[in-house]
This record gives structure tokens, C-alpha cells and sequence, in this order.
């Protein structure tokens, strides 16, 4: 029998230790929720605790949501898992015709596409969610279909706009009467407008720099500029990882999924089909980050990464998106739910206070996993600047650029990522992509480094190369964060040439 009191005050020394300001905390197990509280504050300026009603994104948990959408429509027969996508939605591609002719909603639910993540082009930037799925077509691969596993939030929502085309309404208006409506889940929405404007909401959090282990301040929320809740117009990215709910809706959620597709007698998605979105459908090579202590089994279903721990199955999937984390943890064999949800940026209290409960459950407590998750992360961080200068290499020093600072500066395109303004102020080069500006610093030759910490490409190193005319024609970067690729070129615009 779970120790909930224990538990709890396990829960506010771990909040104080990640100094973080709130996280709230779900736990059914057999069918009875044991625990359904929230710890620290939503709102630390106006000091307005956490509840179990308090509304915070949950990213990429969404997806569990958007793998139970598509097993309804197998069960309906409109979708088969292992048919071709491209026979329903004919205008989609990758760049192998191969990988386009054969490609299956299985495959583009448990990421074995062989596409690396491919992100940076949708964060904050202006794309549609159909314009998502069809940037696909733009996409380098890293390897071969079927051999790799790799996370990847586009072929996700290219699903979304799949059930979209099958259903006839959009993925938020099919799971809200397919899911949140039959599930009663009243406080769960796909709009920034709709959690930043609810009386019991977390503002988001997140470390002044991404690499501090204390301390926060408050952030704004990613919402896309496509996003229009009036018009019932949702984040693009919304298949992957648009959601905000609450502990009380996440708790009926795990029931849900727990209880394999049925709520109270009615079974929503039939058992073989949810049994299909949480089973193994693509091993991992190595974990997504490490392999924890006790985990020696690493996979993927559909929506849900697929593990053991301590011999037992764990299902489960994270989700983090600006200012939020999440996690969402089931023990099948245990009958055992758990939900972590705070306002603050990249937390893993969402983990240690997850894997804490299943030990307890478990009866083992061989590791005190607040430890464990703070040592990893500030290995991580420790191990960062070197990961760095090993893709970059090492300045050449006493060399300097071959033109005119004034003459790198133009807009520069790519099929995949769009467009990336570099401009020359006072001096100096500036590096512009979607909404975020940084500065640059001069790495060696024609090469420049961003000189920003916060940046989502700090330290990163943008290639210039001369065109046969002698003006700067083009750039290069590793923009898609993956060392299996070729760094991405972006021409540059003939109008902004010299």
C-alpha cells in the first residue's frame, strides 16, 4: 500500500530542492485515484498555490492523444495501421520515393521514418499544420526507412492532418467529441488564448540561463501566430504537443489508457487497438537521454515510449514546451497510473518524482532518484561545451573574414527551414531566424559563431561561403541538430546580394 503521506511530503522537499515553483501530482492505482494535489505555486508573484485543477501545457504528451485518435479510426475501419499514408493523403512525400510509396501511419507514429527531429523551422515560425506535413518532401533524411529510430514531432502531426482528411474535422474538434467530451475532461484545451485567460492557470517558468540549476523567472507562452481559437484554428504542431490540461483530466486520461480503451462499460477503442499504440513497435538503440538505473529495455509504441523497469512494463512519454513539463506514467501490470505536471521549463522533478512513487509501489528504494536526476542534469550541462566543440572544432586563430562585415549581411532560404536574415549593425553581424535574433562572433575565416546563451542554436557555428561571382552566395549550419546529416545551405536571395 502506497504511503501517501509520505509521498506528499516527499513531493515538497523535492520542489524546494529543484527550486521550482509548482508541480502538481496524479496517482490512480486499481481505479481509485490516491493522490490528486498540487505543490508550490502556480503563480509565484501573486503567490497562488497549485491545485489538481490548475491548467498547464503538457507538449508532447498530446501525442498519446493523437495515437488513441488514429486506433478509433482503424477500429472504424477508415485507416488501416500498415497502409500506405501516401494512398491517403496523395499529395504527401519524403524526399526517397521509396519512403513515400511505403510509409505507414505505424511507421510514422512510432518515428522509424529514418527523418532526424527536423524542428527548429516550426518553433515560433509562420508554417500551417498541412504546410507541416508537406515540408516533409524538404526533409533530409538521416537514415535508412525502418532501421533508425528517431524522435520526430512533423510525421506526428502529419497523423493529425490525417485524421483531419479521414474524419472531416479538425484533430481538436474530433478529440474533443471522440475523447475529452465521453472522458469528461472539462479543463483540457489545444489554445494558448484559453489556459493564458483561465483563473486557475500556471504561468510558465524557466532558468534565467538554460544551463542554471536554480533560480527562475517568468516566460511566455509558445503560441504560434497561426493559432486562432475564435476560428477553432489550433497550433500547427498541435498533433504533437498542443495540449494544456490538468491532474484531475490527466488522472481519467490514465484510466482511459489503463483500462485499454474503455470507459466505465463502454469501450471507446477497442482493446486490440490501444493494445497496439502502447506495445513495442521500434526499438531504440539507446535511450532518449540515458539509460536509467533499472531499465534495460528501450522501445516505441505509437504515442508512447515503451520501457522496462525493474523487470516490469512501464509506458510512458514526457512532454516540455516553453515555460511546461510533463510526464505521464503507467505500471500496467501494477494497475498503476501517475501524472507530473509543472510550470517550469525542462524539469525532470516531473521524473523523480515519478520513478519515486512506482519504487514505492514497488517496494524498492535502492536509489534516491531526486539525487540521481540532479547529478544527470548537471553532467549534462558539464558535458555540453565540449559535445560543442567537438561538431564545431576548434578556432583557427589569427585569420579573419574575407569580406566586408556589411557584405554577409542578406536574407539567405531554404526549401526545409525557410528563410534566415543576417544583418550588420554597427558593426556587427546579427542572426535572425523566425522571431529570435541573436548576435553573432567571428569563429575563424568566414565562418561566425551565436553569441547568445538563451539562443536555441547558442554556440553554433554559421558557415559563409563566396559564390563564383566573389559575393557571398550562400550558408551553411547544423540547424538540424543532428551529426547524421550535412549541415543545411541557405541560398542566398538574389535581390539581397551584393
Amino acid at each position: 500500500m502506497l504511503n501517501i503521506e509520505k509521498i506528499r511530503s516527499r513531493i515538497a522537499d523535492e520542489l524546494k530542492t529543484w527550486d521550482q515553483p509548482s508541480i502538481a501530482v496524479g496517482i490512480i492505482k486499481d481505479g481509485e485515484v490516491l493522490l490528486n494535489e498540487g505543490f508550490g505555486f502556480r503563480d509565484v508573484e501573486n503567490q497562488l498555490p497549485a491545485g489538481p485543477d490548475t491548467m498547464y501545457q503538457i507538449g508532447s504528451c498530446s501525442k498519446s492523444f493523437t495515437a488513441a485518435a488514429a486506433a478509433l479510426l482503424v477500429d472504424r475501419g477508415l485507416l488501416d495501421w500498415d497502409k500506405p499514408v501516401v494512398e491517403y493523403l496523395p499529395w504527401l512525400r519524403f524526399k526517397d520515393d521509396f519512403v513515400t510509396a511505403h510509409a505507414t501511419t505505424r511507421d510514422m507514429l512510432c518515428f522509424r521514418t529514418g527523418l532526424p527531429r527536423h524542428d527548429a523551422y516550426w518553433i515560433d515560425g509562420p508554417v500551417t499544420r498541412r504546410g507541416m506535413a508537406e515540408n516533409i518532401r524538404n526533409m533530409q533524411p538521416g537514415w535508412s526507412f525502418r532501421s533508425t529510430w528517431c524522435y520526430q514531432n512533423t510525421t506526428c502531426t502529419a497523423i493529425g492532418v490525417l485524421i483531419e482528411e479521414l474524419s472531416g474535422m479538425t484533430w481538436e474538434e474530433f478529440l474533443t467529441k471522440e475523447f475529452l467530451e465521453p472522458l469528461g475532461m472539462t479543463r483540457t484545451t489545444f489554445y494558448v488564448d484559453a489556459i493564458s485567460a483561465d483563473p486557475d492557470h500556471g504561468v510558465p517558468y524557466e532558468r534565467d540561463l538554460p544551463t542554471d540549476m536554480n533560480g527562475y523567472k517568468p516566460c511566455p507562452f509558445l503560441k504560434s501566430d497561426r493559432e486562432d481559437m475564435a476560428k477553432g484554428i489550433g497550433a500547427p504542431y498541435g498533433p504533437a504537443g498542443s495540449i494544456m490540461s490538468t491532474t484531475s483530466d490527466m488522472l481519467k486520461w490514465l484510466s482511459f489508457n489503463l483500462n485499454n480503451g474503455k470507459v466505465g462499460d463502454k469501450q471507446l477503442v477497442s482493446e486490440a487497438n490501444m493494445k497496439e499504440i502502447h506495445k513495442p513497435q521500434m526499438l531504440l538503440s539507446q535511450p532518449l537521454l540515458v539509460a536509467f538505473p533499472h531499465q534495460d529495455f528501450f522501445s516505441y509504441g505509437m504515442g508512447w515510449f515503451v520501457e522496462t523497469h525493474r523487470g516490469h512494463v512501464m509506458v510512458e512519454h514526457g512532454g516540455n514546451i516553453n515555460g511546461f513539463s510533463a510526464l505521464m506514467t503507467m505500471i500496467p501490470d501494477q494497475d498503476l497510473g501517475i501524472v507530473t505536471l509543472t510550470n517550469f521549463n525542462n524539469s525532470f522533478d516531473t521524473y523523480a518524482t515519478a520513478f519515486s512513487i512506482v519504487d514505492d509501489c514497488l517496494d524498492a528504494d535502492d536509489v534516491e532518484w531526486n539525487e540521481y536526476f540532479r547529478k544527470l542534469i548537471a553532467d549534462v550541462f558539464a558535458s555540453q561545451p565540449a559535445q560543442m566543440e567537438a561538431m564545431n572544432g576548434k578556432p583557427v586563430p589569427g585569420t579573419s573574414p574575407s569580406h566586408p562585415l556589411e557584405a554577409y549581411a542578406g536574407t539567405y532560404t531554404n526549401a526545409c527551414y525557410g528563410d534566415m536574415v543576417i544583418s550588420c549593425r554597427e558593426g556587427k553581424l546579427y542572426f535572425l531566424y523566425n522571431k529570435a535574433e541573436s548576435p553573432l562572433k567571428h569563429f575563424h575565416y568566414d565562418a561566425f559563431q551565436v553569441d547568445d546563451p538563451r539562443a536555441l542554436f547558442s554556440d553554433m557555428v554559421i558557415y559563409f561561403q563566396t559564390a563564383k561571382d566573389g559575393t557571398v552566395g550562400s550558408l551553411s549550419m547544423a540547424i538540424a541538430l543532428n551529426p547524421e546529416i550535412p549541415d543545411e545551405v541557405f541560398v542566398r536571395k538574389t535581390e539581397d546580394k551584393e
